[in-house]
């Protein structure tokens, strides 16, 4: 019952992998992974890579928030928060930064130090 499939000969087949368009090469979401201090699980959240690092706190405690994760978070304000790339690295990353240019989809927030 085993036989040879062929598909019909078109301009379509085979692509042409030798076109070095560059917007062909961008994914057009990021799937990233934020980790938050104090919690279980990481939050994965779809963000487009023009968006920045300031957007994807946002996101992210909003997330958490919807989905009712536990424990509950004493402040959702994206501006007492800071992302890190792991819970290791004391250099926080900067506000203003885009998620394209960061090398890294796997995060790590925490709130930022109070100030006394």
């Amino acid at each position: 019952m085993g036989g040879t499939v062929s598909t019909p000969q078109t301009d379509k087949f085979p692509l042409d992998t030798t076109e070095s368009n560059d917007s062909l090469l961008r994914p057009s979401k990021l799937l990233l992974n934020v980790s938050i201090e104090n919690t279980l699980g990481a939050i994965q959240v779809l963000m487009l890579p023009e968006d920045t690092v300031g957007q994807l706190v946002k996101v992210a405690l909003m997330t958490y928030d919807k989905e009712k994760r536990r424990p509950l978070l004493k402040d959702t304000d994206p501006n007492r928060y800071q992302l890190h790339y792991s819970p290791f690295t004391l250099e926080s990353l900067k506000v203003s930064e885009k998620l394209k240019n960061l090398g890294s989809r796997n995060f790590f927030l925490c709130s930022k130090p109070s100030s006394i």
